[in-house]
């Protein structure tokens, strides 16, 4: 047994609570994206809500999604230094990005203040963004499509 690859069991436990809370904010995160009649709004208010719970420190994090010129964010947002960023692509081009900020100096991680999963979940939440914009703007081209037929 190599005692430099032994983590004391508190870390370990800690760890696996990050991943946890990491896996229930892609999980809700789903959950909400998949909500396809809902207003867009709606949808992004609930997606910008979510994300800092799998944060590690989401008592000062705060999310924002932009999406073209329109932008969803909490009320009293003020961006800081300590962001991270994962653009938003649909149909093949940059739709726009989902960010998340610390509102304070957290410990240095990978990334900045941000563990190297963080970056991950960001990375994956902005994909299903992603999907979720392809999937609406190909609603309203089939909606579209039949009305023009019906005419």
């Amino acid at each position: 047994m190599n005692p430099h690859n032994d983590k004391p069991i508190d870390r370990i436990l800690h760890d696996l609570q990050e991943r946890a809370k990491e896996l229930n904010c892609l999980y809700r995160v789903d959950e909400l994206l998949g909500r396809e009649e809902a207003p867009l709004d709606e949808v992004l208010g609930e997606v910008i809500r979510t994300i800092p719970a799998g944060w590690q420190f989401p008592d000062v994090c705060v999310a924002r999604i932009a999406l073209g010129n329109r932008s969803f964010e909490p009320s009293g947002f003020s961006p800081s230094p300590f962001k991270l960023v994962s653009l938003i692509e649909a149909q093949g081009e940059i739709a726009g990005q989902v960010e998340v900020y610390y509102t304070e100096a957290m410990p240095r991680a990978a990334e900045g203040p941000f563990l190297a999963e963080e970056r991950k979940l960001l990375d994956a939440i902005a994909e299903r963004l992603g999907h979720f914009v392809s999937r609406r703007r190909l609603r309203r081209v089939l909606a579209a499509d039949g009305e023009a037929g019906a005419a």
